[in-house]
């Protein structure tokens, strides 16, 4: 169950790429077709994948008059090592900045507010606005309207997870709360009110939640609250100010009683528990694995309330010099239509809400009819009002900010040293901004 759990691996995703090829060749001279000629589109990934080799075909199919070549930093089955993330950085970085590289970048692991700061890659939204995309009213548009930059559409992602706060259904409807208001104080004093009353009906005791030491907890809060703490634009921080000490000894005081744990619990232990969502099943497989009937809530804020945080799998950005924009746009147009979001391999959910409905309402189905089992083999159920909350909450989120995961994890470093004794919180806050300010300016 630990993948269900919240870790810091999990602040950034890591994604996928396809055909070998140098990044710094050049791709012009065959972009420009005649009439009745293949124009070629150049596709730059991190690695192979056999969802980028059915994407290929398929999209070939669709349009025989482009040849989509895919150039792949890493072939199907070879390792990644640390030392190859920054060797792949380096060899983007010289074949962007040459204006020779790929006509289409998959981004992810790659510094993309750089390389739109620069004006690397080109804002799509004329071209999705000009497109009579025959799908266009079907479009997750919270989803893509959220991930935008400085205002336009310059990274199109394939797909989406969702990060959701998980509590116990069961425990939750016997509660006084309000999940659209309430922060991390009410939070914890409507935890201790269910630990309580349960512990006097003789039930064993469970946390609010557990196996998450303070530190992670932390650096979740800043997550959901990033723009609180980093004004990205200014490249200014502001974690020596008085709320973020103040936050770092209000969840060292959640810990002092025992409202959380960072030990492991034995299942059904806690109340809530953070969870990555990657796939319809995942609200079966996943979510029941925990509570017999698990609600998804809004999770305790700091400012305004936000629904569940969208993570971006597989975003592909067009660079602004390629001579062949209007054959990479019909790349990721395709990648929209129902043919690329239903493409075997394709991970996370769909920019289709039709497809993403589809697949909950095959799912319920399942449940209803007795056929859909748990992973630990007991028959699954969940109700017809848990798949329509699921259904609401997935078309309306608009959770997502652009951050910097060097420093989320600086965040948890420093408090970490907080936390195990070792400095005051002032101090822990000093550092934090003095490194956060550094990284943010480099």
């Amino acid at each position: 169950m630990k993948k269900w759990l919240c870790t810091a691996a999990l602040f950034l995703t890591l994604t996928t790429a396809c055909s070998s090829g140098d990044e710094g060749e050049a791709t012009t001279a065959d972009n420009k077709g005649s009439e009745g000629e293949t124009s070629t589109v150049t596709l730059s990934v991190r690695q192979l994948t056999p969802f980028y080799q059915t994407l290929e075909k398929k999209f070939e199919a669709k349009h025989p008059e482009i040849d989509l070549q895919i150039k792949a930093y890493k072939q199907i089955g070879e390792t990644f090592e640390p030392e190859d993330y920054e060797k792949y950085q380096k060899t983007t970085n010289t074949a962007l900045l040459s204006g020779k590289g790929a006509d289409v970048y998959e981004t992810d692991n790659l510094p993309i507010e750089e390389y739109v700061d620069k004006k690397l890659f080109l804002n799509m939204d004329d071209l999705m606005s000009k497109d009579a995309l025959p799908n266009k009213g079907d479009l997750e548009m919270n989803v893509l309207n959220a991930v935008k930059m400085n205002g336009g559409t310059y990274a199109m992602p394939a797909g989406f997870n969702v990060r959701a706060f998980v509590g116990d259904g069961d425990a939750l409807a016997q509660a006084d709360y309000d999940e659209a208001t309430w922060t991390w104080e009410q939070f914890v004093t409507t935890a201790k009110a269910i630990m309580q009353q349960e512990q006097q009906s003789g039930k064993e005791r469970r946390y609010a939640m557990a196996d998450m030491p303070p530190d992670v907890l932390l650096q979740e809060m800043v997550v959901d609250n990033y723009a609180k703490f980093v004004d990205a634009d200014a490249k200014k921080a502001s974690f020596d100010a008085p709320e973020f000490v103040s936050l770092l000894k209000q969840v060292d005081q959640i810990y002092a009683d025992k409202v959380m744990t960072s030990e492991p619990a034995d299942m059904g232990k806690q109340l809530f528990y953070s969870a990555v969502v990657q796939s319809p099943a995942d609200i079966i497989d996943g979510l029941h694995a925990y509570f017999a009937h698990p609600r998804v809530v809004t999770k305790p804020h700091i400012g305004e309330a936000s629904g569940m945080r969208i993570i971006p799998v597989m975003q592909f950005a067009i660079q602004a010099k390629s001579p062949a924009k209007e054959a990479a746009w019909k790349f990721i147009a395709f990648l929209l239509s129902e043919e690329g979001q239903t493409a075997e391999g394709r991970a996370g959910f769909s920019l289709l809400k039709s497809v993403n409905d589809k697949q909950l309402d095959d799912l319920a189905a399942q449940v209803k009819s007795g056929s859909r089992k748990l992973p630990n083999g007991q028959t699954a159920t969940a109700t017809d009002e848990e798949f329509a909350r699921f259904k609401e909450l997935l078309h309306a989120t608009t959770n997502y900010e652009q951050l910097d995961g060097k420093v989320v994890g600086i965040v948890g470093e420093e408090a970490y040293a907080y936390y195990g004794g070792q400095k005051t919180a002032e101090e822990a806050a000093k550092l934090i901004q003095n490194r956060a300010t550094t990284v943010l300016n480099e």
